[in-house]
């Protein structure tokens, strides 16, 4: 079984709703007296016995190991539900905000590996939350839109959106700076008081928009500070590291709503401790209220139906101190107590001031009607207008005799154009022929000089074969040059034999 509730917030938890906790409640077991109860028991625990011995050998196959408890404590856990019930509800413990489930070591015995494995997995996963869209009545609906009017709350702001801490106080400081006229009620900003600032936060720096209104709160003793604690600061305002923060971006708890705007709304009176006391608030989780919460909340509870927590949440039982708020109901917070008569006079005072403006209006536009003053404005207006449209006229057909000129211009132009372009395509045309010409002749001059080379290599080859001849000839007419010498040779010898004879 799970129950759904909201439970007590730590400050140094970083979930911003405050968290929402599905609480595991144990079951009930029934308690049985008799004879049948132990037969019931005995043959349970041989059938648990069974089961175990046999899962064991299954997963010791597979390589797993399997714990195994002792029997007597098994049966005892069952002949005892009622002590086991109660050591579990003790031992057992729940972390609330990380989701994870602590189970005590002597219950983990009997449990195998693989399902603590897989109930370790399980348990990481966080709950996931639910968000309910918000229907914003009229009334609500009117304190934001007075807000809106007066230029404290943003114009983007829309009703069902949850409120930070930063924004809240940022209004707070507004509208009490804007309509308090009470000075022991208002707030001032602390860097319109002084140059030297101490910060209060360690995470809201000078450089932060809103440290001007959160620095005025915490100067005023609003809410626990630096400033406020000094070394008497508990370990719930210190973080890990020992830093005191204010966590502006997270969501402000209906508790830090009310109590905020209570300490600026009341005046502790003396016996107010024994009034709370002996007095019924009307909430049932009142045990809820952190302690560090001022008196002035506890007085604003005692404050019944004029108190600033019925304008805000109505009629309830339960104040859900750390749920977080809406703009719309820190809205409603901000326009109660003191501040509803203000609210009323600034809007009075700002109605006035409209119908003064309004009737200051009229009383200035009879005199000039009376004077004549706007109907000789108009009158000049008029003529101012007609001269204008004249000079627009005359720049008109001024525009147009320039365009027609420009027309004309633009024609011959084209025609220019034209005649250049039937031009250009007859000298194409006529460079088309040209190349097809001189395509002709190389066709014909390549043909030639293929010709030309074969007719070329006729005659070397001609000019060899004469050279040869030509060699042939020379060396017959040699021969026959010797064998004419010799033949002279011989005719001149014998002509001389005679003459010796």
């Amino acid at each position: 079984m799970f129950e759904l509730s909201w439970f007590s917030w730590d400050q140094n938890q970083s979930d911003d709703f405050g968290g929402w906790a599905i609480v595991d409640c144990p079951l009930q077991q029934k308690k049985k007296r008799g004879y049948a109860t132990y037969v019931i028991v005995g043959i349970s625990t041989s059938l648990v016995v069974l089961a175990a011995v046999i899962a064991h050998f299954s997963l010791s196959r597979k390589g797993l190991k399997l714990h195994l408890g002792s029997p007597l404590q098994l049966l005892h856990g069952i002949l005892n539900p009622n002590t086991t019930g109660g050591d579990q509800s003790k031992t057992v413990e729940h972390d609330t905000f990380n989701g994870n489930t602590l189970v005590p070591e002597a219950s983990q015995e009997g449990i195998p590996d693989s399902v603590t494995d897989t109930v370790k997995s399980a348990s990481v996963q966080k709950p996931e939350r639910v968000i309910f869209p918000l229907d914003v009545d009229s009334t609500q609906q009117e304190a934001l839109s007075i807000l809106k009017k007066l230029k404290i709350i943003e114009n983007d702001v829309k009703a069902d959106e949850l409120c930070t801490r930063r924004e809240y106080a940022r209004w707070l400081v507004q509208i009490s700076c804007l309509l308090e006229r009470n000075m022991k009620h208002r707030v001032f900003p602390t860097l319109a008081l002084s140059r030297s600032v101490v910060t209060a936060f360690d995470d809201v720096s000078i450089e932060d928009p809103d440290f001007g209104f959160i620095q005025a709160l915490a100067e005023a003793g609003i809410f626990p500070s630096k400033l406020s604690l000094g070394s008497d600061s508990s370990s719930t305002d210190l973080d890990s590291e020992g830093n005191i923060k204010f966590s502006p971006n997270r969501f402000i708890s209906r508790q830090d709503l009310i109590c905020w705007k209570a300490q600026l709304e009341y005046e502790l009176m003396p016996g107010l401790i024994d009034q709370i006391s002996s007095k019924k608030v009307g909430f049932m989780d009142v045990k809820e209220i952190s302690s560090e919460a001022s008196l002035a909340l506890y007085m604003d509870m005692l404050a019944g139906d004029k108190s600033v927590l019925r304008k805000v949440f109505g009629l309830s039982k339960r104040l859900q101190p750390n749920k977080p708020s809406t703009k719309v109901q820190a809205a409603v917070a901000l326009t109660s107590g003191r501040m509803t008569e203000a609210i009323s006079s600034e809007l009075s005072r700002i109605e006035a001031e409209i119908s003064a403006r309004q009737a200051e209006a009229e009383d200035i536009r009879c005199v000039f009607l009376e004077r004549g003053d706007i109907q000789r404005f108009w009158e000049e207006k008029l003529n101012e207008e007609k001269n204008r449209g004249s000079d627009v006229e005359r720049l008109y057909h001024d525009s147009i005799s320039d365009l027609e000129q420009e027309k004309i211009v633009q024609g011959k132009i084209f025609s220019e154009y034209l005649n250049e372009k039937v031009a250009m395509d007859c000298q194409k045309q006529l460079l088309f022929s040209l190349k097809e010409e001189v395509d002709e002749m190389a066709a014909k001059l390549a043909s030639e000089r293929a010709s030309y080379v074969d007719e070329k290599q006729n005659l070397k080859h001609l000019l060899g074969e004469l050279e040869i001849k030509q060699e042939e000839m020379l060396d017959t007419k040699s021969t026959l040059e010797a064998e004419k010498k010799l033949l002279r040779f011989l005719d001149l010898g014998w002509r001389m034999r005679p003459e010796k004879a």
